[in-house]
C-alpha cells in the first residue's frame, strides 16, 4: 500500500481536476480537520505557540509522481514511495525538512504520546 502521494494527489485533484474545494478549504481538509479529529494539541492550525508544520507548494503544479519500488528499510525490505511535484520547500517546527524539493535530512519531529499530546475527542 503506498499512502505518501496522497496529500499532493488530493491537492492536485482538487485543486486542478476535478476543482472541488478552493485552495483554502483543501488545506484545512489535510490539516486542521484530522488534527481536532485526532485531539492533537497545538497542531493543524498556524497560531501563536502552536507547532508549525507548513508546506510551500504551487497549487498550478502540485502533484505526485509515479509510483517508485525502493529497498530502504530494515533488512532491504521493500516499500513504495513517491516524488512531490510542485513542492518547494516543507518546515516541520519551524525545522526545513525539504528545501528545493529535496530532503535536507534535518528531523524537526517529534512522537506524539496520547493524553501528554492530545485531548480526549467526544463521540457522537
Amino acid at each position: 500500500m503506498l499512502g505518501s502521494p496522497y496529500p499532493t494527489r488530493f491537492l492536485g485533484d482538487t485543486l486542478r481536476g476535478r476543482k472541488l474545494v478552493p485552495l483554502e478549504r483543501a488545506v484545512q481538509l489535510m490539516t486542521d480537520v484530522p488534527a481536532r479529529l485526532f485531539g492533537l494539541r497545538d497542531r493543524g492550525r498556524l497560531e501563536v505557540g502552536g507547532f508549525a508544520d507548513v508546506g510551500i507548494f504551487d497549487p498550478d503544479t502540485v502533484d505526485s509522481g509515479p509510483a517508485k519500488r525502493v529497498f530502504d528499510l530494515p533488512g532491504d525490505s521493500l516499500r513504495l514511495t513517491s516524488k512531490s511535484i510542485g513542492v518547494s520547500r516543507v518546515f516541520v517546527n519551524g525545522t526545513p525538512t525539504i528545501e528545493n524539493g529535496e530532503s535536507t535530512g534535518a528531523l524537526g519531529g517529534t512522537v506524539l504520546r496520547s493524553g501528554r499530546n492530545t485531548d480526549t475527542v467526544a463521540t457522537h
